[in-house]
């Protein structure tokens, strides 16, 4: 399916810097981009890699160093 699409200058020139950046032609970054939203992974939400990422194993838990934080003395919006 064929269409046009109208972009500001400066949203093209950008377009093209990544076009030559990737090696690749302005459509098929269009079609990647349309692709990834319409599959729910453009812009809402986290990326595969950060939803799918389990952690690292010998790293520490976040929640063990909460134990070592103090308590703030007064409130400092208040």
């Amino acid at each position: 399916m064929n269409f046009n699409l109208y972009v500001d200058a400066a949203t093209g020139a950008r377009l093209d810097r990544l076009a030559k950046q990737r090696r690749t032609t302005r459509n098929a970054l269009i079609r990647e981009a349309v692709s990834r939203l319409l599959d729910g992974s453009g812009g809402a939400g986290w990326p595969r890699e950060v939803a799918l990422f389990e952690g690292v194993p010998r790293a520490p838990r976040f929640e063990a160093q909460r134990r070592k934080l103090r308590a703030p003395r007064k409130d400092p919006l208040g």
